[in-house]
């Protein structure tokens, strides 16, 4: 274990900017379950090194990346949480775990459909019920499978549970629950 970092477990050794990127299976799946419009345009508001906005470029649609942090992908050095609405129908991304919360709120204030992806854990929180019941989403996607943020630098066995998370550009009346396969 001496010399690999990635071998702990503990908050102290998370990446400082909360960079984990995004596996494409991850996003295919999403894509696959939401059939969105080849026409759409999709902001990803947290591109890092583009893993994401690749995938979905591959895919077809037009992707608008952007990220606070210079990581050589997309318009650099924006600031989602506090950045002017692109023109786009989607927002889709992974975003910084610390602010999740802060993301989901910001693209509330867009009106635009939006997904995010969280820890499976994410709504177990008494903070966050208040945002679930201030603007309910759509659906709530678990992943059937834990996806590999190291890319196999752990040994390929992933620890964390995911799910997506869909708002429409309304809150919803109804949040659906679909475990979504590895696609």
């Amino acid at each position: 274990m001496e010399g690999n970092i990635l071998a702990n477990k503990s908050a102290a050794d998370r990446s400082s900017t909360d960079f984990y990127p995004t596996p494409i299976e991850v996003t295919k799946a999403l894509l696959k379950f939401l059939n969105i419009p080849k026409d759409e345009t999709i902001w990803e508001c947290a591109c890092g090194e583009g893993h994401m906005a690749k995938v979905m470029s591959d895919m077809g649609y037009t992707v608008i990346s952007s990220d606070i942090n210079d990581l050589g992908f997309g318009e650099t050095r924006v600031d989602y949480t506090n950045t002017y609405k692109r023109d786009c129908q989607w927002i889709i991304t992974n975003p910084p775990f610390k602010e999740s919360e802060e993301f989901s709120r910001r693209s509330i204030e867009h009106k635009v459909n939006f997904a995010m992806l969280l820890k499976s854990q994410y709504w177990h929180s008494k903070k966050r019920l208040e945002l679930f019941e201030y603007y309910k989403p759509r659906y709530v996607l678990p992943l059937t499978w834990r996806p590999d943020f190291l890319f196999g630098k752990k040994g390929g066995a992933p620890t964390m549970e995911c799910i997506w998370t869909v708002w429409e550009s309304k809150p919803a009346k109804l949040t659906e629950y679909i475990p979504l396969k590895n696609v």
